[in-house]
């Protein structure tokens, strides 16, 4: 008798699963003992949550996933389908069989958060848990800072400034842009070993609209406000962001080992679903849709028979997926915690 399961996940959103390509086993693909033989795909499902379903390391899906030569771009996974395993040269697969399509839902979107249309197709990933962050916080080179244009003064010499407000700004703007971001410096994030800065917050505060530029100074009147925009602040154009909803976490390509060195929230831990700051990047070869595992580093204790001191094995509590990165930082998602996640945790290669 075959087992039918569901799960119900986040919200539909418009996806293309093209990644599935063949992914170096890094260790020994683990089957779930409640494993069904059959699944069928409801709306609401993201790829991640299928693959929990069968698998004790979700990342590990591209191992077992068998495309179907008689199905049109099996890449893609709709509600409505239906999944089933089987057996191939011994070692499980699953395969696929085309349900009846169920139409796509409207997907609430976040200003300025563009997704690809791929037609009902379910996600890898629930990414509204941070597109909303992401819209609003990024990653900047403290000194590219600096160089921003700023707000010089409020009109009629204001100091704080609120929405339909107009203001002076010094410094170069885009040209040709006409929309502005309004941003805050947020916290430094320094390299644990040397103390140098590596990476600075930039905190949305506000939006505005050119009005005129004349005199070398720029007018511009504030369309919004999420905190108090002051003199000082500086400006960027606004640009979307593009979410991947077809990026299904793997691991990085060589070894990488480092730690946890910022936490979004105003607490000293975190927990699955939030975002944290690790100090590797691109210069470490970390890439966008790298999967690290997260541990807390091995206590140190005294030996009761030796009297020395000996270091425990680090415990693994956790999963990260990388979503923004620089040189020698990155933010990273909080896919999976069974445990409180603090600074100082290690973040490398699962």
């Amino acid at each position: 008798m075959f087992t039918v399961r569901t799960v119900t996940g986040a919200s539909l959103l418009l996806v293309c699963l093209t990644l599935f390509g063949p992914l170096a086993s890094l260790q020994a693909m683990e089957m779930k003992a409640d494993a069904p033989e059959r699944y069928i795909v409801k709306r609401g499902d993201t790829l991640w949550d299928i693959a929990s379903v069968y698998l004790e390391e979700a990342w590990q899906w591209p191992q077992i996933w068998a495309l179907n030569s008689d199905i049109a771009n099996p890449h893609l996974i709709y509600p409505g389908d239906e999944i089933f395993l089987v057996m191939v040269d011994g070692q499980p697969r699953l395969r696929l069989q085309r349900g009846d399509r169920v139409d796509s839902a409207s997907v609430k979107r976040v200003p300025s958060i563009r997704r690809t249309n791929a037609g009902g197709a379910i996600p890898a990933l629930a990414l509204d848990q941070i597109e909303a962050w992401l819209a609003k916080v990024k990653i900047v080179d403290a000194a590219d800072f600096d160089r921003l244009p700023y707000i010089l003064a409020g009109i009629d010499g204001k100091t704080l400034l609120k929405t339909g407000d107009q203001f002076y700004v010094k410094g170069a703007l885009t040209p040709g842009m006409s929309s502005y971001t309004i941003y805050q410096p947020g916290q430094p994030y320094l390299d644990p070993v040397t103390g140098a800065m590596i990476g600075l917050e930039a905190q949305e505060v506000g939006r505005a609209r050119l009005l005129s530029e004349q005199a070398g100074l720029a007018t511009l009147k504030i369309t919004a406000v999420t905190e108090e925009v002051t003199p000082g602040d500086r400006l960027m154009a606004a640009e979307g962001l593009d979410l991947d909803a077809t990026l299904f976490p793997q691991p990085p390509k060589s070894a990488v080992s480092g730690q946890i060195i910022g936490l979004r929230s105003d607490g000293t831990i975190a927990a699955a679903h939030s975002v944290v700051a690790i100090d590797l990047g691109l210069t470490d070869g970390l890439a966008v849709g790298d999967l690290l595992s997260v541990a807390s580093p091995g206590e140190v204790v005294k030996d009761p028979v030796t009297g020395k001191a000996v270091t425990l094995p680090d415990q693994r509590v956790g999963q990260l997926l990388v979503y923004q990165t620089l040189d020698q930082i990155a933010y990273a998602l909080v896919l999976k915690a069974t445990a409180a996640v603090k600074i100082g945790f290690l973040a490398q290669s699962p």
